[in-house]
């Protein structure tokens, strides 16, 4: 996994309430499948679809908060915004860290 992936994912962990050494402890490198449009992480699979669902719901979160004039809203934007790019980051590299036993 590279660096500023890794920082991609710890920050927005961090961001959503889960950090520190739980955070360490429970970290399984996921395999993206570019052929599939597939997640492999943590002993399941996540289809094609809803990653593109999450990705959706993501941008839409993330345009409905960007606009308000609230420092709360365009703090949570930031926040919809880190999960919207790092999908689009790994829909488009089509890569993801080598599997791990967690």
């Amino acid at each position: 996994m590279t660096v500023g992936r890794e920082d991609l994912i710890h920050s927005l962990a961090k961001s959503m309430g889960v950090g520190g050494e739980a955070q360490k402890n429970q970290y399984v490198a996921t395999k993206y499948n570019a052929d599939s449009g597939t997640i492999f992480t943590n002993g399941h699979m996540i289809n094609k679809t809803t990653i593109e669902q999450a990705r959706q719901y993501f941008t839409v979160q993330y345009r409905k908060l960007a606009e308000k004039d609230d420092e709360g809203a365009k703090d949570m934007a930031g926040i919809y915004e880190v999960a919207m790019e790092a999908i689009n980051m790994m829909i488009e590299s089509g890569q993801g860290g080598a599997p791990t036993q967690g």
